[in-house]
């Protein structure tokens, strides 16, 4: 029987080992995209991922079952991302968007919406990967990024507007 992601953080937090490589295993690739949209280079996502799964590892004795998992990774990747380019010290490198995870609408190439993509800012890519893509509930994109749920929903609707605008399409 497979573990649960709230499982698997009780068996870290008490030093079972095997249940951080099956938490990294569950994890790394969604940490890893959701990474990329903010940095913009790969190796530098990787190491935010690393970084995310050890700050994980340290905290799973504090972990409250008040939040899910998902959501409580991808705060901490958030925190991760920012970390890392406070040190760099200037702004996220345009990354591309994973495209096969977009249903973009039949009229809409992968092409145009990579492009169309790179022409949004940094927390609308990560806002738009969070719901569509991971499929988080509006909800835990607001604990996830340390917003109000408002701000999430009014940010959804700027980034649609937005990813609309830059398609060229006109409002139905």
């Amino acid at each position: 029987m497979r573990a649960s992601p709230a499982e698997l953080v009780r068996a870290i937090a008490s030093g079972e080992t095997g249940a951080m490589r099956a938490l990294y295993s569950q994890f790394a690739g969604p940490l890893f995209r959701f990474a990329l949209l903010g940095l913009g280079d790969r190796d530098a996502a990787e190491d935010v991922v690393q970084e995310t799964m050890l700050a994980a590892w340290r905290g799973a004795g504090g972990f409250r079952a008040d939040s899910s998992v998902r959501s409580w990774l991808f705060g901490i990747c958030r925190n991760q991302v920012a970390l890392e380019l406070r040190r760099r010290g200037r702004a996220p490198d345009p990354a591309p968007p994973d495209v096969d995870a977009w249903a973009p609408e039949p009229s809409v190439t992968g092409l145009e919406l990579e492009e169309a993509m790179g022409g949004l800012e940094v927390e609308h890519k990560q806002l738009l990967h969070l719901v569509y893509v991971e499929g988080l509930p509006q909800r835990e994109v607001a604990e996830a990024l340390g917003v109000p749920i408002g701000t999430v929903k009014s940010r959804l609707f700027s980034a649609r507007e937005r990813l609309r605008s830059l398609l060229g399409e006109d409002e139905a």
